[in-house]
């Protein structure tokens, strides 16, 4: 039985699109306060984060995993409510110090590692940047390298994403690389090619050098959503830095520098959430110092909000969260057009009031029906 003249109340109540950062320093503050603080503005802003797991980090020693720091990270940002991703499980500069040179060698060891870390972290890290800048790989001088020279970057990296998705079916598996250009895009037509999973394309861009054109980021998602793969810009650092002043000593934070960066950061997430190939943004420096010595955080070294926080979360959890009102008409019926994510829907009229929660999602008429009793 229709219900007409039935108000309705929508409020989003979580993003479908992934907003993240890396957790570089997560746990790892001195003073309670510092760690508590850390991750209530963590937590406030973000709801997807970046924890390492290098091979060098996470078996230091042959035969001897050292797994205790993630796996404390990634309980803790899931108890927070955030999406885990790992990074990265090969990358060819984090060999350890014992791996050895033969490249067939190094194959093997890497296939047990990631059948054992995607599966030992099943149901915690359901997220991995499975392989990171193969176009370069070969350049490495240890077996990472050599297995990369042997093979070429297509097969190197699709058997690791063979072997992620043989550890967990429902992971989800990205390819990650710095290098934008034809080789990127040579690697994955041969990784699909091959018949081998690769469901994000993970592409970094810290711009330490300088901010990017806003022309160059949206020609950037338009050149690699022809590889038709959702796209996360998964490595962002953008600087609050004085870029005329002298670094070799110091390299300060600024005010200047701070509303320049937020201006950009506005712009810069702006043009990303607009794309419909874009389907995350990830900062990486969440705290000035995190990463290198460089002024790349969202927050100051004494974890001070910047103008650039404070502006991501005025759009993130303001701007681009929907909340709106209505009535049904004479069939029923009421509509809206909301961001993807998750809703609480209230309706109620004569006194009776229900609530539902309902799912939204990207490109898809999204029906939901509310009995009132």
């Amino acid at each position: 039985k229709p219900v007409p003249n039935a108000k309705v109340q929508v409020v989003q109540t979580s993003h479908a699109f992934s907003f993240g950062c890396a957790a570089l320093s997560l746990l790892a503050h001195k003073k309670p306060e510092d760690e508590k603080t850390y991750q209530k503005l963590f937590g406030d802003l973000f709801n997807f984060a970046t924890v390492l797991s290098y091979w060098h980090d996470t078996e230091p020693e042959e035969g001897k995993p050292s797994l205790d720091k993630l796996t404390g990270q990634a309980k803790r940002l899931k108890e927070m409510g955030v999406t885990v991703k790992g990074h990265p499980l090969i990358l060819a500069g984090s060999a350890p110090k014992w791996a050895p040179a033969d490249p067939d060698a190094v194959r093997e060891l890497n296939r047990k590692r990631i059948l054992e870390m995607v599966a030992h972290f099943k149901g915690l890290i359901d997220v991995w940047d499975v392989v990171g800048d193969a176009t370069t790989a070969s350049g490495a001088q240890n077996g990472l390298g050599a297995w990369a020279r042997k093979v070429g970057p297509a097969p190197f990296t699709a058997d690791a994403m063979r072997w992620a998705r043989e550890a967990s079916p429902k992971a989800v598996l990205l390819y990650n690389d710095y290098k934008l250009d034809a080789d990127f895009h040579k690697l994955i037509e041969d990784v699909k090619a091959s018949g081998a999973p690769v469901d994000v394309l993970g592409l970094e861009s810290h711009m330490t050098g300088g901010e990017w054109t806003i022309e160059k980021v949206w020609e950037t998602a338009e050149d690699f959503k022809r590889l038709g793969r959702p796209l996360h810009f998964s490595e962002i650092t953008t600087l609050s830095d004085d870029p005329k002043a002298d670094h070799t000593k110091s390299w300060p934070s600024t005010p200047e520098g701070e509303m320049r960066q937020a201006d950009y950061v506005e712009k810069l997430y702006t043009i990303l959430f607009s794309h419909p190939a874009v389907t995350g943004i990830m900062w990486w420096n969440f705290v000035d110092g995190d990463w290198d010595r460089i002024p790349g955080g969202l927050l100051r070294s004494d974890l001070t909000p910047k103008p650039a926080y404070d502006r991501l979360l005025k759009l993130i959890k303001g701007k681009w969260m929907t909340r709106t009102s209505m009535k049904t008409g004479p069939k029923g019926e009421a509509r809206f057009r909301g961001f993807a994510g998750r809703y609480r829907v209230t309706a109620s009229v004569d006194g009776k009031v229900t609530s539902v929660d309902m799912n939204i999602a990207a490109f898809h008429k999204n029906v939901l029906t509310v009995r009132l009793r």
